[in-house]
């Protein structure tokens, strides 16, 4: 879509999609459009790789789906119980894993949250730059699941109906102001995914990465 900056000021969109916000709630109904252009930019842009998928599905068919889920499956058992184990010296676990502990019915997805010594949360933006920094690849915030995010992570209901009816959070509302709502709690989490490129080293790599987050 092609639009003068002045006109998209006047456009009122009443749903949204991913990708086009800055905030969504399901317990508390709402949902804050990100500014001007983003607001109208549904899903992941097109990099002109189409003709990349029948050369990755071929490649996929030669290594055969057996192979690559038997290598899924054994690294991401391996992520598990390394972060299962971690600890600080106060004793309080640094992760706190979602889904199951170990590779029965789940993917190669690990979400996770991570506290400090005194079991408060630790920004996941902080765990995201940080990564960046070792030259690893996460993603962070509430995948699409903005009620699932809210109930893992604590958010009530009545938090989030005061934080959307408070002055001037009528119509924007960042991710900062967001935060400042909801004090003291985590607004995501962490997601680690291993997959077909995934080796060992790469889990090892992000096994010494979280174990740099104890004190």
């Amino acid at each position: 879509m092609l639009a003068r900056r002045q006109v998209l000021k006047k456009l009122h969109r009443p749903w949204f999609a991913g990708g086009t916000i800055t905030v969504a709630s399901v317990q508390g109904d709402k949902y804050y459009l990100a500014e001007a252009p983003a607001a109208f930019e549904d899903g992941t842009l097109d990099y002109l790789n189409i003709p990349a998928v029948e050369i990755g599905l071929n490649h996929i068919r030669s290594i055969g789906y057996e192979t690559i889920h038997t290598r899924v499956r054994c690294l991401t058992g391996w992520l598990l119980e390394g972060l299962s184990e971690m600890r600080h010296s106060t004793g309080v676990p640094l992760a706190r894993l979602y889904g199951p502990l170990d590779t029965t019915k789940r993917g190669g997805a690990v979400t996770a949250n991570f506290f400090d010594q005194d079991g408060l949360p630790i920004d996941h933006r902080f765990i995201e730059a940080k990564a960046n920094g070792a030259n690893i690849s996460l993603r962070t915030g509430c995948f699409c699941n903005p009620g699932a995010g809210e109930i893992a992570l604590g958010i009530s209901g009545m938090e989030l109906a005061a934080c959307f009816t408070s002055p001037g959070h009528d119509q924007r509302l960042s991710l900062d102001d967001f935060r400042l709502c909801i004090d003291g709690k985590s607004s995501g989490a962490v997601r680690v995914s291993t997959g077909l490129v995934s080796n060992f080293e790469d889990v090892q790599g992000f096994l010494k990465f979280a174990e740099s987050l104890l004190n």
